[in-house]
């Protein structure tokens, strides 16, 4: 393996260290008036857990009561029994929050080394490097991994999962299961409903792989319209959904959605101008698709320009919605590239990742409630399959579609860069939110379509 990839990884270890270092130092003097930042958290869900996990390992309790419904902080107690334990045997019984931050980042920087291998494995070394270097200096990979949070955990444990899948695949040696079994226990003890979706990426992988099945266009577009027709359904249905209680799966489906609709109203309830006024504007059908792609775009690049906000969170909000602008394109390119691979069985499995891997971002949407933290939160875990779509889509990025996808991004950015210009900085004019966004998509489909025409007819076969 080249030098370069231990240097990759050693400054991302170091850029997550220092930045939560940093973090815990600045923000009591830098922060908001809030109890997590003035006490050095990022977030406040860390600051909750690491208190609790400070307690449990105080109270002389057994350290399995992190698992207890009572410490609701940690949603299935993974992290707060790894806190707790850090605490009550590694500190001396001293609260050290950073020592904890130490080993998020660690295990978050070595995520970089087995996307580094599977994109090696899958594709060749300048695919594996830019995968590599993605996964290592994402924004918000590195705000993540600088914090007390179970995301770095579970972004390193996917890709270590994935990366001995792939070794298997190519080997039929007995070590890469080591890797999937202990990259799968990680999971289940930190977020166990990461065990599916790891089981169900890896056994679609290998399905599309394996015995040279295909994926054709008529069944992503069919698969497509039946998400669409779904979330239409479950909008147009919505207030009778929420009110479904008891079990089996519609009971199930109706607490998700319930759960959902509580925490949207609340996001929604605190949010930007921008949002409550488009939210407040659209029909009820369009509440859920809206909050779709209001999630999807988080965080806002031009709110993050213009917004007003504490020097400290300005500068973080920037890097952190320029990283998904800059990846976003790539990202949405992926499905379109993987079908011009090189011939072989290798670009079915690489259009099933790119499915799975939207699948679950706009899932993080919808569950996020169009948050700009826990959007980019969720979506984040599965980084690594982003890394290695991203990059192989970089290397294809020849297609008309990438560029159509540019454009759209860049419409978008001007339009609503326009809208907060007027609303912080009175520059330009008050064109209204629903003109702003009526002429954004308007826009947006007027160049792609007036770009496929005009290659429809001016090359037939390059459309």
């Amino acid at each position: 393996m080249k030098r370069s990839v231990y240097w990759v990884i050693l400054f991302a270890f170091l850029l997550r260290l220092g930045l939560g270092v940093s973090a815990y130092i600045l923000l009591p003097q830098v922060g908001y008036e809030s109890k997590p930042q003035q006490t050095g958290y990022l977030f406040f869900d860390a600051y909750r857990r690491d208190a609790q996990a400070w307690d449990l390992a105080q109270s002389g309790k057994p350290l399995s009561r992190a698992f207890n419904q009572k410490y609701a902080s940690d949603q299935y107690g993974g992290l707060l029994w790894v806190s707790a334990f850090t605490y009550r045997y590694l500190t001396a019984g001293t609260h050290q929050p950073l020592l904890v931050v130490l080993l998020a980042a660690l295990t978050g920087s070595l995520g970089v080394l087995f996307v580094y291998l599977t994109a090696k494995r899958l594709a060749d070394e300048k695919t594996a490097f830019l995968s590599a270097m993605i996964f290592a200096f994402y924004p918000e990979a590195i705000l993540q991994g600088a914090a007390q949070m179970r995301e770095p955990f579970l972004m390193t444990f996917v890709a270590m999962a994935f990366y001995g899948l792939v070794e298997w695949q190519a080997t039929r040696a007995k070590l890469p299961w080591l890797w999937m079994a202990l990259a799968l226990a990680g999971m289940w003890f930190i977020s166990p409903g990461f065990v599916l979706v790891t089981l169900v990426a890896s056994a679609g992988w290998l399905y599309f792989a394996e015995s040279g099945r295909k994926i054709p266009w008529q069944v992503v577009a069919v698969a497509a319209g039946i998400f669409l027709l779904a979330l239409v359904a479950v909008a147009a249905s919505w207030d009778s959904l929420v009110t479904v209680k008891g079990g089996g799966l519609l009971g199930t489906l109706g607490n998700w959605a319930r759960e959902t609709a509580k925490w949207n109203a609340y996001l929604l309830g605190r949010s930007s101008g921008i949002v409550q006024l488009l939210f407040q504007a659209l029909p009820p059908t369009l509440a859920i698709p809206f909050v779709a792609v209001y999630g999807l775009l988080q965080p806002v690049l031009p709110a993050a320009l213009i917004e007003p906000a504490i020097p400290f969170w300005q500068v973080l909000g920037i890097f952190r919605a320029l990283g998904w602008y800059l990846l976003l394109p790539f990202v949405a390119f992926a499905p379109f590239s993987a079908g011009i691979q090189p011939e072989g069985q290798r670009r079915r499995p690489w259009l099933w990742l790119s499915l799975v891997v939207w699948g679950w971002i706009l899932v993080a949407a919808v569950r996020g409630g169009g948050d700009q933290w826990d959007n980019p939160r969720y979506r984040v875990i599965l980084l690594g399959w982003m890394a290695l779509l991203a990059a192989q889509a970089f290397y294809a990025a020849k297609s008309r579609w990438f560029w159509r996808i540019v454009a759209v991004e860049i419409i978008i950015l001007l339009v609503f860069g326009h809208w907060y210009s007027w609303r912080y900085l009175n520059l330009g004019y008050n064109l209204g939110i629903r003109n702003t966004l009526a002429i954004a998509i308007g826009l947006a489909i007027l160049v792609v379509l007036g770009d496929w025409l005009w290659q429809r007819f001016k090359t037939p076969s390059r459309v």
